[in-house]
């Protein structure tokens, strides 16, 4: 796959924040050994996107919590006493407020709902909570997501703070998430590629980057 040159203006002037960032997501991801052309993909910019303030995201953080916890098999009563305790149900949509509500959920919907802890963990570095998202090859701990809200976000320690990323690291997050979303099929049909992406991993991010930078 052909390579991505950022242009520069001729005088020499600083780069504008889109080809900033896209020069960063390209940085990024040959230290991986991809060498990827990014042209056609639009660049999340301060202009074109929002990011959440933090009450949002402790809230979704909190939801995509519990809904991650049912589908490892918590039981609606447990679940309904969860979103009651924190105030979940505002900050749940129609069909994951249906999944909290059902009784005897199927099984193909346990599972795609036990993924939310991937979007989880995105929660949780964006608030500050985990310092690196990692290379998305690999599952997250499931255990080690919600363990971590339980004890930082649903029942921090007295005294416990915590705080949004800014949005240029938020907007830079993103664009490498979607940038890795966009050459996954390329990368998987290449047959030396350098990397496997993990599909379900980075669809689950791509999930949680576009509620978060909207």
């Amino acid at each position: 796959m052909a390579g991505f040159a950022v242009s520069v203006d001729p005088d020499g002037a600083e780069l504008g924040e889109a080809s900033r960032r896209r020069k960063r997501t390209l940085g990024y991801l040959k230290l991986w050994g991809l060498d990827v052309d990014l042209t056609p993909l639009p660049v999340p910019t301060s202009d074109t996107h929002t990011t959440r303030d933090i009450g949002e995201v402790v809230s979704r953080a909190k939801a995509l919590c519990l809904l991650a916890l049912k589908g490892q098999g918590l039981s609606m009563r447990e679940s309904f006493a969860f979103a009651d305790a924190y105030e979940v149900w505002d900050h749940l949509t129609v069909d994951e407020n249906d999944f909290v509500l059902e009784h005897e959920p199927t099984q193909e919907d346990l599972v795609q709902y036990a993924w939310r802890f991937e979007g989880l963990r995105v929660m949780e570095w964006a608030l500050g909570l985990v310092k690196h998202l990692s290379f998305p090859v690999d599952i997250a701990d499931p255990a080690k997501a919600t363990e971590l809200c339980i004890q930082k976000i649903l029942a921090p320690a007295v005294g416990t703070t915590l705080e949004i990323r800014t949005p240029k690291e938020l907007l830079d997050a993103a664009d490498v998430t979607w940038s890795l979303s966009a050459i996954t099929a390329a990368i998987r049909d290449l047959p030396d590629s350098p990397v496997a992406l993990h599909a379900g991993v980075v669809h689950e991010r791509v999930a949680a980057f576009r509620w978060l930078v909207h």
